[in-house]
C-alpha cells in the first residue's frame, strides 16, 4: 500500500491495484493519493492509516468521489493534525468515506467548515436533537449579531451545520428515515420561529402591538404544509407554508404610527420569508413555497382567522382539503394555530361518505401522469411517476378524506403513521398496509439519496447506467456497480408495480361484474324503530359490512358468508344493549378479517357465536381491539370450554409458560406472552359478559392472570440481567433473594380492564453478583425491575401485558427501582408520609422467595399495627382525600368520576383503611388487603353496624361494576363518566336499568350514601 504513495503517475501496477479496489478512474485516484500526501513528511503520517483508508474507500458508494473529497478536505485542514485524527479515532475514516462517497453537497459543506470534523466525531453531536436543543443552538449562534444580514448568515451556517450532522447520521445508519425527516422538519421549524421573532422584534417599535377589537394582543402562526407539515421533509424540499393571524384590527402605535393588523402581519410575513429564502454569502436556508395559500399566487400573503373562515366556506376546493390533512403549526402563536385548526377541521374531515372524492383525486392524478408522460419520465420519477410516492399519498389521503370525518383516529399528518392507523382500523388489509409502509420508506429513501448528492430538488432516476449503479450503492446494495444497478432496478420495479396495482385497484372506474342481489339494508325508519340512535350511520355501516371497504374486496366465499349471516346479524343487533356501538365495532372486525374467510364462515355457521360477538362489540372499542389485533382469538371464543368455568393462577401459569419455550428470542417471548395474555383476558371478559361470572369473580380472574404474567415476566427479566452480571450473592456466598409486593387494586385482588400493576420489589440485603462484570445487588435488582417493567409494559403490535406502576415503592422517585429489606424498614420508620403507610394496608406478597416474604409480611404488620406503627392521622387522610377529589376527580355538574369523585371508590377505600389503621392493632381479622373482605370483617365484629357494612359493600360492588363498564366502553380518561356523552346510556343498558335517567339517579343516591358514611368515619 505504501507503494501507491511512491508510485509515479501511470504506474501500471498501482493502477491495477486501485482498479481492484473499485476505483472507476484509477489514474485520477492515484493523483488524488499523491495530492493527499504532497510531501514525504505527509506520506509518513498517512502511511499507517492508508490500508484502513483504502479498505473503507472500497466500501464507499462511490470510491472515486470519496477519495477526491477526502483530498480536498485535507487541503483545507492542517494535514498533520488531520492525519493524526484519522489514525486515532476509530470512526473518522469510515465517516469520511461514507460521507464523501454519498453526498457531494455535504462533503463541500464539511470542506467549507472543516473545523466541524472533530465536532462530528463527538457522541454528544451524533444523537437525535430535539427542538429545544436546536432552538438553544440557534439562539447561541445568532445572539452576537444585530444586523439583519449578519443574523441571516449565522442562521444559514447553523442550518448547514445541522444538515451535515443529520445527513451523517442518516448515511451512517444511526437514524432511520422517520427520525431523519423529523429532524429536518424540526430544523425548519426553529429557523422559522427565529425569523418570526426577528420580524416582529423589528416591527413592534415602528407600529406597536397588533390588537384585536377587544384590545387583547393578537398573534401570527406559521402553518407548515406538505412534507414539512407531515414531518417528512427531504434534504432539498421546499417548505410549503401558509400564514394566519388572529383578529383584524389596528396596532397600538409606535414611532411610525398605527397600521392595520393586515398590513403589520403582511410585512412580518415578507420579512420571515426573506430571512429564510434570500441568498446571502452563506447561501439560503430553505426555499419557501406559498402556493398553497388561498387563491395561490394571486392571493394575499396572510389572512386572519375570519378571512380563512370565509374562504373555506365559499371558495375552497377539494385539493385544499387534501392539502390541509398535513397542516401543522411550525412557529408563532400557538393559540392562533389552535383556533385555525378548529375552523379547518370540519372543512377537511366531513362526516359520511363523499363519492366525489375518489373521482376528483383520480382526475388530479391523471393530470400528473399526463405531465410526466410528456417529459418521458413517468417510469423514472420516484415522486410523481407510476407507482411512485404520490400514488401512495393520494391513496392514503383519499381514505382519510372518506373516513376520518367519522373516525378521528385517522386524522394523522404523517403518511407512514397514517398507513399504520388505516391498517390498525381495518381500512387497509394487514398485508397491503405492511407493503405500502415498506414501499413508502423505500421510495422516500431513494428520493433522499437522489437529493443528498447535490442538494438538487430532483426525483428522477438517472438514465446513465454508471450513475444508476452509484445510486444503488448509496441505497446500500453492497455489490459492484453493474450488479448493484440490476439488483436495484429489480427491487424498484417490484415496489412501484405493487404500489400502482394498489392505486389502480382503489381508483378503478370499470363497472363491477354483475352479482346476485345482496340482502337489502333496512330503511331509516326500520332502524330507528328497532333501537338505533343514529340510523344514517347504521345504514352506512351495514352497507360496509355487505360490500366491504375500498381496497378490501371480499373473496366470493367471504361475501357469501356475510350475506348468509346478515339476517342473524340484524336480529342480534336489535337485541343488543347498544346497537349503534355494536355495529360500529363489528364492522371494524369484519373489515380487519379481510381475506381470512374462515372467521366469517365460522360466524355464519354459528348464530350463537355471532350473537355473543355482537354483545362483546356493544361493550366498545377496547375489547374489539383485541380481536382486531388477533382475529384468531375468535376460534377460542367459539369453543364452549372457553367460558365453561373460571380459571385460577395455576391454570393461567400453565398457559403462559409457553412464552418461556426454548430457542425463542426475547422479542419472540415478549410477543408470545402478550398474545397469550390477550387471549386469556378476552376469555375472562367473555365469561363476565355472558354472566358465567360476576364482577368480583372477574376481578379475581384478572388478578390471577396478572400474577401468572408477573411470574413469567420476572423469570424473563432475571434471565436477562443474570446473563449480564451473574447471580447476586452475600458475603457468605448465599444467593440474595427478592420478593414482589403488590399494592392498590393488584394487592387487593380487584383488578379491572386496563388496570396498572402497582408493585415494588424488596431484596434481602447487600452483596455482589458473581458474573464477569460484577455489580452490587441493588444494581442487579434495579436492572431486573427495569427489565420487568419493559417485558410487561412495552407496547408492541400485539399490545401490552400489564402497565407497571412503581410510584408507590419505598422512596418513590428519589430511590432506585428496588429496595433492600433494611432500607425499606428505615424508609417507612424515618421518612414515609402518612399516605405511604396507608398504601401498605393493601400490600400483598405476589411472587418471590417464601422465607424473605415472611419477613416482609412481618415488617408490614409492624409498620401498620405493631411496634413500628405511627398513630393514625385521619386529619391528614381527609386532606389527602380532598386533594385527590379536587386534582384527580375534577367533577363538574356534567362529569362524575367513579374512582376519585365524591362518594366514589376511593371514599369506600378510605373508610375501610381508616378503620384498619385505627382498630387493626386490636382486631387482626380486619387486616385484609381486599376491601370487601375487610368490610365484611368489620361488620362481623361491630366496627361497622351490620346495616352500614352491608350498605358499604353493596355500594362498592355497584361502583366497581360502573367502573368496569366505563373502562370497557373506552371512556377517556378512565373512570370518568361524562353525562352529555353516550356512555351513561350504554352503562344503563349494560347494567339492566330501565333508562339512562334511572341509572344516573341511582348513581347519585348511592354516592351520596357513601359520602355521608365517609363523613362519619373519617373524622376531620
Amino acid at each position: 500500500m505504501i507503494g501507491l504513495l511512491a508510485a509515479v503517475p501511470g504506474d501500471p501496477r498501482a493502477l491495477r491495484q486501485l482498479q481492484r479496489l473499485g476505483f472507476a478512474d484509477p489514474a485520477a485516484a492515484l493523483a488524488n493519493l499523491h495530492a493527499l500526501a504532497p510531501t514525504p513528511f505527509d506520506g509518513e503520517l498517512l502511511a499507517p492509516v492508508l490500508p484502513r483508508l483504502l479498505g473503507e474507500l472500497q466500501g464507499a458508494p462511490d470510491p472515486d468521489m470519496a477519495l477526491n473529497n477526502l483530498e480536498r478536505l485535507a487541503a483545507h485542514s492542517e494535514r498533520a493534525a488531520f492525519f493524526r485524527l484519522l489514525d486515532a479515532h476509530p470512526g473518522a475514516i469510515h465517516l469520511l468515506a461514507r460521507l464523501g462517497g454519498t453526498s457531494q453537497v455535504l462533503a463541500d459543506t464539511l470542506r467549507r467548515y472543516s473545523h466541524l470534523f472533530p465536532w462530528l466525531l463527538e457522541p454528544w453531536t451524533m444523537r437525535q436533537w430535539l427542538r429545544d436543543d436546536l432552538e438553544e443552538e440557534l439562539r447561541q449562534s445568532t445572539a452576537a449579531f444585530s444586523r439583519a444580514e449578519a443574523r441571516w448568515n449565522a442562521l444559514r451556517r447553523f442550518k448547514y451545520r445541522q444538515l451535515l450532522r443529520i445527513g451523517c447520521r442518516d448515511i451512517l445508519g444511526d437514524a432511520d428515515l422517520t427520525v431523519t425527516t423529523e429532524e429536518l422538519s424540526r430544523l425548519a421549524d426553529v429557523c422559522l420561529e427565529t425569523a418570526r421573532r426577528w420580524a416582529e422584534g423589528a416591527l413592534e417599535p415602528l407600529y406597536g402591538v397588533p390588537a384585536a377589537p377587544d384590545g387583547a394582543r393578537t398573534g401570527l402562526a406559521v402553518i407548515g404544509m406538505g412534507k414539512l407539515g407531515g414531518d417528512e421533509l427531504n434534504y432539498s424540499s421546499d417548505i410549503d407554508l401558509i400564514f394566519v393571524y388572529g383578529e383584524d384590527g389596528e396596532t397600538t402605535g409606535g414611532t411610525a404610527g398605527r397600521v392595520s393588523n393586515d398590513r403589520y402581519f403582511t410585512e412580518a410575513t415578507r420579512s420571515i420569508v426573506a430571512a429564510i429564502e434570500s441568498v446571502t454569502d452563506e447561501g439560503h436556508a430553505f426555499r419557501v413555497d406559498l402556493r398553497l395559500r388561498p387563491e395561490g399566487r394571486s392571493g394575499a400573503l396572510i389572512l386572519s382567522l375570519g378571512g380563512y373562515r370565509t374562504y373555506f366556506a365559499e371558495r375552497a376546493e377539494l385539493w385544499e382539503r387534501q392539502a390541509l390533512i398535513k397542516a401543522r403549526a411550525c412557529a408563532g402563536d400557538a393559540a392562533v394555530a389552535a383556533r385555525f385548526f378548529e375552523l379547518t377541521r370540519p372543512f377537511v374531515f366531513r362526516p359520511g361518505l363523499d363519492p366525489g372524492i375518489v373521482a376528483e383525486i383520480r382526475r388530479m392524478k391523471r393530470e400528473i401522469d399526463r405531465s410526466q408522460r410528456a417529459k418521458g419520465i413517468e417510469r423514472r420519477n420516484v415522486k410523481l411517476g407510476v407507482g411512485g410516492i404520490r400514488e401512495i399519498e393520494f391513496l392514503v389521503q383519499a381514505l382519510q378524506l372518506l373516513y376520518a370525518g367519522d373516525d378521528p383516529w385517522l386524522r394523522e399528518r404523517n403518511s407512514l403513521r397514517a398507513i399504520f392507523r388505516l391498517t390498525e382500523r381495518g381500512y387497509v388489509s394487514p398485508a397491503l398496509g405492511r407493503f405500502l409502509g415498506d414501499a413508502l420508506v423505500y421510495l422516500r429513501t431513494v428520493e433522499h439519496r437522489l437529493q443528498i448528492l447535490y442538494e438538487f430538488q430532483t426525483h428522477t432516476l438517472p438514465e446513465d447506467p454508471a450513475a444508476l449503479g452509484r445510486l444503488a450503492r448509496r441505497m446500500g446494495v453492497a455489490l459492484p456497480p453493474d450488479a448493484a444497478r440490476r439488483r436495484f432496478l429489480a427491487e424498484y420495479r417490484r415496489v412501484t408495480r405493487g404500489v400502482h396495482a394498489a392505486f389502480r385497484e382503489f381508483f378503478d372506474t370499470r363497472p363491477a361484474r354483475t352479482k346476485a342481489e345482496p340482502p337489502r339494508v333496512p330503511t331509516f325508519t326500520a332502524l330507528k324503530a328497532t333501537g338505533f340512535a343514529d340510523p344514517d350511520r347504521a345504514r352506512q355501516n351495514l352497507r360496509l359490512v355487505l360490500e366491504g371497504r375500498p381496497l378490501l374486496p371480499y373473496p366470493a366465499r367471504a361475501q357469501a358468508a356475510l350475506w348468509r349471516m346478515f339476517p342473524v346479524l340484524l336480529d342480534a343487533l336489535w337485541q343488543s344493549p347498544d346497537p349503534d356501538e355494536a355495529l360500529n365495532q363489528l364492522e371494524r372486525f369484519v373489515a380487519a378479517a379481510g381475506p381470512r374467510t374462515a372467521y366469517l364462515e365460522l360466524l355464519a355457521n354459528r348464530p350463537g357465536l355471532l350473537a355473543n360477538l355482537v354483545k362483546l362489540c356493544a361493550r366498545g372499542e377496547l375489547l374489539t381491539q383485541m380481536l382486531l389485533a388477533q382475529p384468531e382469538l375468535l376460534n377460542g371464543l367459539a369453543d364452549p370450554a372457553t367460558f365453561a368455568a373460571p380459571k385460577g393462577k395455576a391454570a393461567f401459569r400453565l398457559t403462559l409458560a409457553a412464552a418461556l419455550a426454548p430457542r425463542l428470542s426475547l422479542t419472540e417471548r415478549k410477543d408470545r406472552l402478550r398474545r397469550l395474555k390477550q387471549a386469556e383476558e378476552l376469555g375472562i371478559t367473555w365469561r363476565m359478559l355472558l354472566r358465567v361470572t360476576d364482577a368480583e369473580r372477574f376481578s379475581a380472574e384478572m388478578t390471577a392472570l396478572a400474577e401468572a404474567a408477573l411470574s413469567t415476566a420476572w423469570l424473563m427479566a432475571l434471565e436477562q440481567v443474570t446473563s449480564l452480571y451473574g447471580v447476586p450473592r452475600g458475603a457468605d456466598g448465599r444467593f440474595i433473594p427478592a420478593v414482589i409486593v403488590g399494592l392498590g387494586k393488584f394487592g387487593g385482588r380487584e383488578l379491572s380492564t386496563g388496570s396498572d400493576l402497582d408493585l415494588f420489589v424488596i431484596y434481602e440485603g447487600p452483596g455482589q453478583t458473581d458474573g464477569s462484570e460484577s455489580v452490587e445487588a441493588h444494581v442487579f435488582y434495579d436492572r431486573a425491575v427495569e427489565a420487568l417493567s419493559g417485558v410487561l409494559g412495552d407496547i408492541t403490535a400485539a399490545g401490552l401485558v400489564f402497565p407497571v406502576d412503581l410510584r408507590l415503592r419505598p422512596g418513590s422517585k428519589g430511590s432506585g427501582f428496588a429496595s433492600s429489606l433494611p432500607a425499606m424498614e428505615q424508609y417507612y420508620r424515618e421518612w414515609a408520609d402518612p399516605w405511604e403507610r396507608q398504601t401498605l394496608t393493601r400490600a400483598r406478597l405476589c411472587s418471590g422467595d417464601a422465607r424473605l416474604g415472611r419477613r416482609v409480611r412481618r415488617l408490614i404488620r409492624a409498620l401498620l399495627y405493631g411496634a413500628l406503627a405511627a398513630p393514625a392521622d385521619l386529619k391528614e387522610m381527609r386532606l389527602l382525600r380532598e386533594r385527590m377529589e379536587k386534582e384527580l376527580g375534577k367533577e363538574t355538574p356534567g362529569l362524575f368520576h367513579v374512582k376519585f369523585g365524591r362518594g366514589g371508590l376511593v371514599d369506600v377505600e378510605f373508610i375501610t383503611q381508616a378503620i384498619q389503621l385505627t382498630s387493626g392493632a386490636r382486631h387482626p381479622t380486619i387486616r385484609r388487603p381486599t376491601t370487601l373482605q375487610a368490610i365484611g370483617a368489620m361488620g362481623a365484629i361491630g366496627l361497622l353496624s351490620r346495616e352500614d357494612a352491608g350498605g358499604l359493600a353493596e355500594q362498592y360492588r355497584f361502583l366497581r361494576r360502573v367502573s368496569g363498564a366505563v373502562r370497557l366502553f373506552g371512556a377517556r380518561p378512565p373512570d370518568a363518566l361524562e353525562l352529555a356523552g353516550p356512555i351513561p346510556g350504554r352503562i344503563a343498558r349494560s347494567l339492566d336499568y330501565p333508562s339512562r335517567k334511572d341509572f344516573l339517579e341511582d348513581y347519585r343516591r348511592r354516592t351520596a350514601w357513601v359520602r355521608a358514611l365517609y363523613d362519619r368515619v373519617v373524622l376531620p
